[in-house]
Parts: C-alpha cells; structure tokens; sequence
C-alpha cells in the first residue's frame, strides 16, 4: 500500500481543504466559488476554536483526500462530519484508511478539551454522498470497526477505550418558529458549511421550487449576515415554504415536488 503523507489541517493549508472537494471543471463557476467562500468561512472558525479539526492525505503537494471532525467536550468524543477521496483513481488505495487511522492514534492522546484525556471514542452519522462505483462511507466505517448506535444504520460509532459504548445524549431538536411574513413566501438557509455543495444543493432547491411554483416569492437568509433572522426563527436550516420546513432532499425529485407543493395549498 502507497504510503501517504497525512497533514492536519492549519493556516498554511486550509485553502487546499476548501478546494479539494470542487470538480477542477466547477472552481470557477459563480454558484461554487461562494460554496467554497462558505467552506471557507466555516473552516476559518473552526480553526480558531479547536485549532484542529481536518485532516488531508498528500501526495507530494496534491490534496487527495480529507476528513473533518469536531471535539464533542461533553460527551468526551469526536464527531466525524465526513471522509472523502473525490477523484475516481486515487480509490482503493488506501487514503481514507490512513487519514481515519491517524485520526484514531491523534485521539488516543490527552486533549485539552478533554481535560488532558483521550477522546472516549469517535461518532458519525454517514449520508449517501458516494459517486458511483465508490465504496460508501458506511461501508468503509464498517469495514474499520466502527459499531451501529441503535436502529440508525448510519449512526455508528468506534470505542478508543475499552468497554465504551455509545449512548446518545438526547438533543432537543431545531424547531421552526413561523413567521407572519414567511406566508406565501420560500426561504432558504445559507451560510458556513462543511461541505461546498451545500450552496450548490440550495440553488437546485430554488430552481426546482421556481419550477413547481413560477411566481413565488424567494428570501435567501445567510446565518453570517443576519444571525437575527435565523434566531427568530428557531435556528433552522435549509428550506421553508409557506411556513413549512421542507424535510426531504432536492434530489428525492418525487417526495421534494410533493412536499413542496403540500405545502403551498
């Protein structure tokens, strides 16, 4: 197996971290310039406040693969947000094995958010990001050890010290707080985000809405610029038409346009 060389990531390379995931073709595109400009902005915080939170396989000075994590200091664990290798040749060559197995040896070691202990044990909750022919996240967390947390298929987890068990510390949900002027109104929830595609997956959300609905009236709400307006409204994410958060994804094409046109009666 080729060895890489596996770098956390800081100031000197965070840009590599918010290109990596960007087709070449796409860097320029206006809709993925701002998804990166968002990654960016999310990546920025989250250096300030963990100091580390990614990690990126190198071969010679090309980015091949990354994987983002938080500090979960309450629970004593780290959360995974994703691993990901996005260009079809460098698969099955052993670059998310290498990245996820020094985040475990990183994570055996006494943390300061931790109070000067080893994490308890890595978390994820893996989603159907895979290309096709790729080997999916569950699987390949699967194949590294990790265990099934309840009846969720995609919420797993790996024990650093022995005996550990993952329980769920039980979350109140983000609830939306409808507003009298989101009547007859669609918005849509923008800002920081791990993942570039998320700004990409909100303008197919819109074009898809002005599809179902020509007419209707669309607010984009960016967190960064107008915290306030995201407060009063319970924190959600994503989509609202006609005051009703919309649970299904852009690309579920049958269940969104159902959804969505629920809720414009």
């Amino acid at each position: 197996m080729e060895k890489f060389r596996i770098r956390d990531v800081t100031k000197e390379n965070i840009e590599d971290l918010c290109q990596i995931c960007t087709p070449s073709e796409k860097k320029d595109h206006p809709i993925f310039i701002t998804g990166m400009g968002e990654k960016r902005k999310w990546a920025t915080k989250m250096l300030q406040e963990w100091g580390t939170f990614a990690k990126l396989a190198y071969r010679g000075t090309t980015a091949l693969g990354l994987i983002q994590y938080k500090p979960v200091p309450q629970e004593r664990i780290i959360y995974i947000y994703c691993i990901f290798v996005p260009e079809k040749d460098q698969w099955q060559k052993g670059i998310a094995t290498q990245l996820l197995s020094s985040l475990i040896a990183d994570m055996k070691k006494p943390k300061l958010w931790f109070d000067n202990k080893p994490a308890l044990g890595l978390v994820t909750r893996t989603f159907p990001g895979a290309k096709s022919g790729q080997f999916s996240a569950r699987l390949f967390f699967i194949r590294m050890g990790f265990k099934q947390v309840g009846e969720d298929p995609d919420f797993l987890f790996y024990p650093l010290e022995e005996g550990f068990i993952y329980q769920p510390v039980k979350k109140k949900g983000t609830e939306y707080i409808p507003q009298e002027e989101d009547k007859d109104k669609v918005l849509l929830f923008h800002g920081p985000s791990y993942c570039p595609f998320s700004y990409f997956f909100l303008k197919k959300t819109e074009q898809t809405i002005k599809e179902i609905a020509p007419g209707i009236s669309i607010r984009w709400i960016d967190k960064s610029k107008e915290p306030q307006e995201i407060r009063k409204r319970g924190n959600i994410e994503g989509c609202v038409v006609n005051t009703k958060p919309i649970k299904s994804f852009v690309l579920d094409q049958e269940d969104f346009q159902k959804e969505v046109t629920e809720a414009l009666k």
